[in-house]
């Protein structure tokens, strides 16, 4: 598999979409928009289907270290459940969410490189509100991309 086919292939939370909740398209818009407005690096920023929106889907023009392409689904729902998943060129991922989850707090991050379903760590993101949610994805986003490295990304105290 080519980095791009591995880039244009869409994963998401493994949790059913009856714990996720019913998806709030107007979130994924101002979600939208806010990365357009504060991310010079995104190239599109597309949601996937306009009479059943389940994804905002952000493409990056650039990723973090060696890697050259990048792009991050954002999922919200009507009961305030989100899942911000990164992926990138050399297939390394890393993902925030905020949904139940058994065994673990709502609020949780996927590590890298692959974002395993389990173990889950407590994420560095509290806030609830989907424009400081989206800054605090944007600015641990922007972290990971100036100093060249995935680590250290879950480790800022309440961003943003």
């Amino acid at each position: 598999m080519t980095d791009d086919e591995e880039l244009s292939q869409h994963t998401q939370p493994n949790e059913p979409s009856e714990v996720f909740g019913p998806i709030d398209a107007g979130a994924l818009r101002e979600i939208r928009d806010l990365f357009v407005e504060q991310e010079p690096l995104v190239q599109t920023a597309s949601l996937d289907n306009p009479l059943n929106l389940q994804t905002l889907t952000i493409e990056l023009s650039d990723g973090v270290g060696a890697a050259s392409t990048a792009r991050i689904d954002v999922r919200w729902s009507l009961t305030g459940n989100y899942a911000a998943h990164y992926t990138d060129g050399r297939g390394r991922n890393f993902r925030f969410d905020c949904h139940p989850k058994p065994g673990a707090p709502r609020r949780h991050f996927h590590p890298p490189p692959n974002a395993p379903s389990r173990p889950v760590e407590p994420s560095c993101i509290t806030v609830s509100e989907v424009s400081l949610v989206t800054r605090a994805i944007l600015q641990r986003w922007r972290y990971a991309y100036a100093y060249e490295t995935l680590e250290g990304i879950n480790d800022a105290e309440n961003p943003p």
